[in-house]
């Protein structure tokens, strides 16, 4: 008796735990998405992109420039009707400078077009990350229910086990079963405890992955909560999966993001070829300049004077004919062409993928469902089963090697419809956020 306190004490020790921070799923997937380092980089790039598109669409405006020069010359100093006299002097110029392109072979249109496509494609990487993250995380905290159901399951084998010894304790006592019953009872509660522990274990590991996942540190903290509404619908919501990658097709933004660099690439084509037509630009400018002399060889003008005698304005348009740059443009567009074939390769490629994806997924959720509900009906064997062993056992009609046997069917048939059930879940989820384009 005193071998059976000591592991009963145990056994309670085993299920002490201490009160936690309780997260739900949604606080999860919000706190990766705030947290994750390569979500982070999506997002990174996405505003290079912004930043990138915003360059391109201010091309359009014109460039300002502004210059300011002083010099000092010895002995041979210019003046400012350009006559090198024999004086030491010092010349001062300022101006500034407008440049308007006005036409560029469409080349700065079809750049913009091209980055603001790119910008939207990165928007799509940055979903199709989120979307990805969710799935990540979504599986993890699923794992860790998994766990959690897992434990208690050994938890509940350990207290039969313990109530066994007992009953074991007393037939013996009353001289109904031989002594090596109940040294068998204690083996099984000890196997059984030593499952708890591992199922703790399992717990603590699968918490401490869910919280690399989520990017937190500190993971001594942490524990979920078991959301209702994660176990509401256990049907797939779509019988084929025609639908559904109809959908996925149109709006998943893996599709959406290779379509826009397609589009991307179609436009870079025409920026290219842009270099074989004549650019044409509007120019303005302005300049001024003052001298002085050191010496009394060469008067100095007043400021004043100087500033109106010396000023000089301009306009002006500048044409620019392509002729030939060493077939640099032609290639430049056969590269280019090599890209827009490439992209489009990535989109039938990433189609595919898609494709094949939901059609396994919708597999893996049919093949998922028929094993819970067989699993559903070899519990309910085995747990009537178990029963009328025990119940066996009891009267003396069967050994404790057979009651053992029946229990461990018992306990295996529950964590196979465990596992089953929560494979069957995951599938689904998995199915509804090829749904989700959001």
């Amino acid at each position: 008796m005193k071998k059976l306190s000591f592991l009963l004490l145990l056994m309670a020790f085993a299920g002490y735990t201490h009160a936690q921070k309780v997260w739900t799923l949604d606080e999860c997937i919000q706190y990766a998405l705030e947290h994750n380092i390569e979500l982070k980089k999506t997002q990174l790039s996405r505003q290079q992109a912004e930043y990138q598109y915003r360059m391109s669409k201010n091309a359009w405006l014109p460039t300002l420039s502004a210059n300011a020069g002083e010099s000092l010359g010895f002995g041979q100093s210019p003046s400012y009707t350009g006559v090198y006299i024999s004086d030491n002097s010092s010349s001062a110029s300022f101006g500034a400078n407008l440049s308007l392109p006005l036409f560029e072979g469409l080349s700065l249109y079809n750049t913009a077009k091209a980055d603001a496509l790119n910008l939207q494609a990165t928007e799509m990487d940055e979903k199709a990350a989120q979307l990805n993250l969710k799935l990540n995380v979504m599986s993890f905290y699923m794992q860790v229910l998994y766990a959690k159901e897992q434990l208690e399951i050994a938890r509940r084998q350990t207290e039969l086990s313990a109530e066994q010894l007992q009953k074991t304790q007393q037939l013996f006592e009353n001289g109904r079963v031989a002594e090596a019953d109940v040294y068998e009872s204690y083996a099984q509660l000890a196997t059984d405890q030593a499952n708890l522990t591992q199922m703790e274990t399992d717990l603590a590991l699968s918490l401490l992955t869910l919280t690399q996942v989520l990017e937190i540190e500190d993971s001594e903290d942490f524990e979920i909560s078991e959301p209702e509404a994660f176990f509401a619908n256990q049907e797939a919501p779509y019988d084929t999966p025609q639908s559904t990658i109809a959908f996925a097709l149109q709006n998943q933004p893996a599709m959406k993001a290779a379509r826009l660099r397609v589009q991307k690439s179609l436009y870079d084509l025409k920026a290219t070829k842009s270099a074989w037509y004549p650019s044409l630009d509007f120019y303005a400018g302005y300049s001024n300049g003052l001298y002085h002399y050191f010496g009394d060889t060469y008067p100095n003008t007043p400021i004043n004077e100087q500033l109106k005698r010396n000023s000089r304005a301009q306009l002006g348009f500048s044409l620019n004919i392509p002729i030939f740059n060493g077939m640099k443009t032609k290639y430049r567009v056969k590269m280019t062409e090599l890209s827009i074939a490439d992209q489009q390769l990535d989109l039938e490629n990433t189609a595919k993928t898609l494709r094949k994806e939901i059609q396994q997924a919708y597999g893996n959720a049919k093949a998922a469902k028929q094993k819970m509900e067989a699993m559903v009906n070899s519990l309910d064997a085995s747990r009537i089963a178990y029963e009328y062993a025990k119940a066996g056992y009891d009267m003396g009609k069967k050994t404790l090697l057979e009651l053992n046997e029946s229990k461990i069917r018992f306990h295996k048939a529950e964590s196979d419809l465990l596992q089953a059930r929560y494979d069957y879940l995951y599938r689904c989820k998995i199915i509804d956020l090829y749904r989700d384009a959001e």
